[in-house]
């Protein structure tokens, strides 16, 4: 009996405060608005305004939000109601990308409508959209992505506030005024744009400490880059010359390149190219070489040509689990990095360059491609690749610390497991009196040994 009435009080009591949250509104509804605000900026608009119908609490909710976002879903119609119900004096983020059947007229207004309530972070994706005058000039502005968009030749920019600009698929016909009308940039990125100037001088940006390139395969002349407040430096290249006049304050660079199908009359002089890369980075900290620049590498040291030394502390490669499994490019960065701590290998399933090519190539410059990076174990399976990869890691470099080997792929998960197994079994008859953690990373876990050096 006694606990039936315990019982029934307890059922008493969550019935009051059942009823009591049935007459103040849910818990959420409760929260202030601007926590409501918040949670609703991280919806489409179209579906922020859908929970106005939710209550009288909620009705007027939306127009206050400080974030709107008009996708490859929202109308014309939608769009020019929304803006009329709008009721925020100021903008956090506008987006607006990729509506169909709108005119410059419509984007036009929409900007503006963005610009007047101040808008902080602008992102616009049109198709040949060409950015009107009145677009270059906020003093509110801090982050601004446009795409596909012509930025004509314009005389008067004044983005004093903008911190982040990235271009992407842009026709630039004036950068040196957008450079000079953003005293404070930051970071600058520039993905496939046309127009850009044969000389890329930003000297006078003193703020700007982030810059990546990446080259459209349209482009067809040299490009001289000279950005020496940059700390950080990420290029994806093409085939086209690229030299790096003064980059002297970068600690943290990625470089990588596309090779078309012309590979066999560009080879030679890329080569020589990304080697004059490197002595201009030979300060940097950090280095991030993607597989392409790698084989690209290793064709270099296989015709002997002369590398610089590097200060590196942590290198990144990718590379390869089948095949080339020890890139002589490898051995010769790491046998010219003499503080390495850290290496990261990222693993992938097979080059951009094809086999046949990388041996037709050896084969014209009078080398054997069997004699020149294939291992011992190349019939064998990847696993005791990726082991004779590792120990040839930790004989080449003496200062090392660490090495992580990341499994990206699914189809290299399982080869993960084999290779820690293979690890275990390697013998301790390395040269060098230090240890080596070892960090399989296969995907969403961890594989970690300790290799004593003796």
């Amino acid at each position: 009996m006694a606990d039936s009435g315990e019982r029934n009080r307890s059922q008493r009591k969550l019935k009051q405060e059942t009823s009591s949250t049935g007459d103040s509104g849910d818990f959420i509804s409760s929260m202030p608005d601007e926590i409501l605000h918040h949670i609703i900026s991280f919806n489409p608009t179209k579906l922020a305004v859908k929970t106005s119908v939710l209550s009288k609490r909620w009705r007027h909710v939306w127009c206050e939000t400080p974030c709107l976002s008009f996708g490859v879903e929202a109308t014309v119609r939608g769009i020019n109601q929304t803006l009329i119900s709008y009721r925020a004096l100021k903008l956090l983020s506008f987006f607006l990308a990729n509506a169909y059947y709108v005119t410059s007229r419509e984007i036009n207004s929409w900007i503006e409508f963005a610009m007047s309530r101040s808008v902080h972070k602008l992102h616009v994706s049109f198709h040949n959209y060409t950015c009107p005058d009145f677009f270059f000039l906020s003093s509110s502005l801090e982050k601004l992505y446009v795409r596909s968009a012509l930025i004509p030749r314009c005389t008067t920019v004044s983005w004093k506030s903008l911190r982040n600009l990235k271009l992407s698929s842009c026709n630039v016909e004036s950068s040196d005024n957008i450079l000079s009308g953003c005293p404070i940039l930051e970071t600058l990125e520039l993905i496939y744009c046309l127009g850009l100037p044969q000389r890329l001088d930003l000297s006078k940006s003193l703020s700007l400490r982030r810059l990546e390139i990446k080259w459209s395969f349209k482009s067809s002349y040299p490009v001289e880059i000279l950005a020496p407040h940059i700390h950080y430096l990420k290029l994806t290249m093409y085939e086209e010359p690229c030299t790096l006049v003064d980059v002297s304050s970068v600690t943290e660079a990625s470089l990588e390149i596309c090779i078309s199908y012309n590979f066999f009359s560009v080879a030679d002089f890329v080569q020589i190219m990304v080697l004059k890369m490197l002595e201009k980075l030979q300060n940097v900290e950090r280095l991030t070489f993607g597989r392409t620049l790698l084989q690209m590498l290793s064709l270099a040291e296989l015709r002997g040509l002369t590398f610089p030394m590097l200060k590196v502390h942590t290198l990144i490669v990718e590379t390869m689990v089948v095949r080339t499994a020890i890139p002589p490019g490898i051995t010769r960065l790491l046998q010219n990095s003499p503080v390495l701590k850290k290496l990261i290998a990222q693993a992938t399933c097979s080059g951009s360059i094809k086999d046949q090519d990388l041996d037709n190539y050896l084969s014209q410059r009078g080398l054997n491609p069997d004699k020149c990076w294939r291992s011992e174990y190349i019939q064998n399976a990847a696993s005791k690749l990726f082991a004779s990869f590792m120990e040839l890691v930790l004989r080449n470099s003496k200062t090392l610390e660490t090495m992580v080997v990341q499994f990206r792929s699914r189809y290299t998960h399982p080869l993960a497991l084999e290779c820690f197994a293979q690890l275990l079994q390697m013998p301790p008859t390395l040269p060098h009196n230090n240890n080596v953690s070892i960090v399989l990373n296969p995907n969403n876990y961890s594989l970690i040994a300790s290799v004593s050096l003796i």
